[in-house]
């Protein structure tokens, strides 16, 4: 059996493969049949006032309490729904008082291309704009951090919620230590 650690990077290679293969299969095989399900998805940036828990293990569609899903967060002033979506709150607004605003070289984007479209696979982007960009590896780690404290607090979630806890915590996992790995190769403080 393989430690816990190698388990970790085999399922990051395998999001990263998928998500290589999403990029590169054309637009029409790309319907997911989620119009047929009667739920409503959307990947606008929005604001949420209530607590949801839908997509619970698909990354680009994961919605959690307030605060925890990609292009997704609470509205101003609305308090988290548990301690899970607390650590999600705390990373928007560790992103936003950083608020990465260094510009990428176009040499540099060239040369990681395929750390780019992984990140936008993930609806991560590398901004050159002057916004927020996620690739913070102080703001992910001290995610991760949060998640783990939360997990190992066993703290009850929130009324309603029909995601497993544990699966919740393992996608965004994933999706921080791909941010991690990308802001080692960009260089993100």
């Amino acid at each position: 059996m393989l430690p816990t650690s190698s388990l970790k990077y085999v399922l990051l290679l395998f999001y990263c493969t998928f998500s290589f293969n999403l990029l590169t299969t054309p637009g029409c095989a790309l319907n997911i049949g989620a119009e047929t399900t009667g739920v409503a998805v959307s990947v606008s940036k929005e604001c949420s006032k209530q607590c949801e828990s839908s997509f619970c293990s698909v990354p680009p569609l994961l919605r959690y309490g307030k605060y925890c899903g990609l292009l997704y967060s609470g509205c101003p002033d609305e308090k988290p729904c548990d301690g899970l979506d607390a650590c999600c709150m705390k990373h928007d607004q560790c992103v936003q008082a950083k608020n990465i605003s260094e510009s990428i070289g176009s040499d540099s984007l060239k040369m990681n291309q395929s750390v780019h479209l992984l990140l936008q696979a993930y609806g991560l982007e590398i901004r050159e704009d002057g916004e927020d960009d996620y690739l913070s590896q102080e703001c992910s780690q001290a995610l991760i951090n949060c998640m783990n404290n939360f997990k190992n607090s066993r703290a009850p979630t929130f009324k309603g919620n029909t995601c497993n806890v544990n699966d919740v915590i393992e996608v965004i996992h994933v999706v921080m230590e791909a941010a991690l790995l990308a802001g080692g190769i960009l260089h993100k403080p």
